[in-house]
């Protein structure tokens, strides 16, 4: 779809530079004005191939990957998320799609003095997990009003094709148990869904957006600070900061919720979350193991996960 169509249905915007290509050719991010402030736009749209090394192309995954475009422009349109989520993403302006193509408008971060980091230091790491909290305390109470997706891109449902190329027997014998115990579990929240280093921006106070809500969605927190850890550290830095990284978290937890959750419900969450860490790590281990088993992030860390979890079951 050209610029001048978006343009032509969309009055209030003009688009100038290119800047980015999207995942495996499914669109571009644009800078532009919208009503004269500066904006990004993101334009995405499934191609008939998906051009990936790893990835199997078949009508399953391509009708995942579209829903997940469509997920995110609902997460940024609904006025319930608008309310809950203002201050941890960037601004909304538009979010529809036309015709094939998903068009999200949001403000330009770096024009609040927000920006992208490749060399990150533990200030950084420790914002993202505050701001994780913060964003799944908002999430409680939504998910207790209303059903949602599962959030993020690993679960077990999504991803028949990984399961089938599992090579790690054990691992794929107990795929099921692994992922019943995380659907099953009391505390559900929001998650983010795709919890990287690459989607959220911080400003000079370590003050933290977060972007890319493509699969956001139902689960347990933990879920989000794990793929986060999974993004900024190598096994033996997993080992290394585990403990600080989960006492962080939930003690940010507990203050970003003290005004709505008592303290014995808390302390109920927190047991139940921390009890179910290990599944995390085993159930994330299960989709690397399908989908590219020599991946880097199947750590001897990871690996000691699971078999914490075959020593409980």
């Amino acid at each position: 779809m050209s610029t001048r169509y978006i343009e032509k249905h969309i009055p209030e915007l003009t688009l100038t530079d290119l800047s980015i290509s999207l995942w495996s050719g499914c669109g571009q991010i644009q800078s532009g004005l919208y009503n004269s402030q500066p904006v990004v736009v993101k334009l995405s749209e499934i191609p008939e191939n998906i051009n990936h090394q790893v990835i199997n192309q078949s009508d399953f995954a391509k009708k995942r990957k579209d829903k997940s475009y469509l997920n995110e422009i609902s997460f940024y349109y609904a006025p319930r998320f608008q309310t809950a989520f203002e201050n941890v993403r960037p601004r909304c302006y538009f979010a529809k799609r036309i015709g094939a193509l998903n068009v999200l408008i949001l403000e330009d971060f770096k024009s609040k003095g927000f920006q992208n980091i490749d060399d990150y230091k533990l200030e950084h790491i420790y914002a993202v997990v505050k701001w994780l909290a913060q964003f799944h305390a908002q999430g409680l109470p939504l998910i207790n009003s209303e059903p949602f997706p599962l959030g993020g891109y690993w679960h077990l449902e999504t991803r028949p094709d990984e399961f089938e190329k599992m090579e790690f027997i054990d691992l794929k014998r107990r795929a099921r148990y692994l992922a019943d115990s995380l659907y099953k579990a009391k505390y559900q929240t929001l998650l983010h869904g795709d919890s990287k280093l690459a989607n959220y921006a911080f400003d000079k106070s370590y003050n933290v957006l977060g972007y890319d809500f493509q699969y956001v969605g139902s689960g347990i927190g933990l879920q989000d600070v794990m793929l986060f850890m999974t993004s900024v550290f190598d096994g033996e830095e997993c080992a290394k900061y585990e403990e600080s990284i989960l006492n962080l978290y939930f003690e940010s937890l507990n203050e970003a919720l003290s005004s709505s959750m008592n303290i014995k419900e808390y302390e109920l969450l927190e047991h139940e979350w921390r009890t179910l860490w290990p599944i995390v790590w085993s159930d994330f281990y299960r989709f690397l193991n399908g989908w590219k088993p020599e991946h880097k992030k199947i750590t001897l860390f990871m690996k000691n996960k699971f078999k914490e979890v075959l020593n409980q079951i």
